[in-house]
Order: C-alpha cells, then structure tokens, then sequence
C-alpha cells in the first residue's frame, strides 16, 4: 500500500521506528491508518465548527476537542513516551486496540458535543470569567489557556 506520508495526520518518521509498527501485519496497519484518518477528519470538522461561531461556548468546544485531540492522538504517535511505550499502558501492546479506539470515538462525535455543552453549563460561570481579560473585553484566545482543564469530560 503507498500513502502519500504527507497527507497522513501523524508523523511516518516516529510511527516506523517502534516495535509495535513492525510486528503489525499489513491489515493492522490499514487498519491503524484508516482508524487514524478517520478520527482526524471527523475531530477536525467538529473542532473548526465550533472555532467557526465565535464564540465563547464555540472556541471552549473546539479547544477541549483539540486537547482530547492532542492527548489521544499526538501524544501517541510524535510527543509522548513513543508508541510502544503509549500500546502497552494502555491497549495491552495491541495495535488493533488502540485503533478501534480511534475509530469508537470517531463513529459518535455528538458524544463530545452533547459531554461538552454539559460542561460548559456546568462552569460556564468560570470559564466566562476565564475568557475575560484585565479590561473586562472578552478574548477567545484565553479559553485555550485553561480548556485542558476539561479534557477529562471526554473520557
């Protein structure tokens, strides 16, 4: 199978340096691939849907999304403890684990909608508070500095 490395949304470089990568079979790593793919297209489409409305409960979705994002995701494949450190905490050193995982929480993305609007009732108090700045202006940007605080709502 040829994939264009550069259209894939991880890091080939890391991901075929693990041990896990190579004793995958050739249908794992279709299978991680697409799982993979899968779980970035439909992250990123909910995530810049959210960015989109300018908003406070909006931009507080998108950036819980990209932090859910960032810790399920990246962290595995390019920034963490590496992949075969990443499958064995937590998939029991299977490659198809983690890859139904991907594709589990891409399959029902208004989970993460419906969880998150949940969570912004709940705090919305403290987040607005969170997003406004020394002049009392609201600044989106500000909900990024504290949206990791939230990330745990998604799982």
């Amino acid at each position: 199978m040829m994939i264009d490395a550069n259209l894939l949304p991880f890091s080939v470089d890391e991901l075929v340096k693990s041990k896990a990568w190579h004793d995958a079979t050739p249908e794992q790593r279709r299978k991680f691939i697409s799982a993979s793919i899968t779980f970035d297209t439909v992250l990123t489409h909910y995530a810049d849907k959210y960015r989109e409305k300018k908003t406070i409960k909006g931009e507080f979705i998108a950036c819980v999304l990209w932090d859910f994002y960032y810790d399920l995701f990246c962290n595995p494949l390019e920034q963490g403890n590496g992949f075969d450190f990443e499958l064995g905490y937590y998939y029991e050193n299977n490659i198809d684990n983690y890859s139904e995982r991907l594709l589990d929480e891409a399959i029902d993305p208004k989970r993460w909608i419906k969880v998150l609007k949940q969570a912004y009732r709940e705090n919305k108090e403290k987040i607005i508070e969170g997003t406004t700045d020394k002049n009392g202006e609201i600044d989106l940007d500000l909900v990024n500095d504290f949206s990791v605080e939230y990330r745990d709502y998604l799982y």
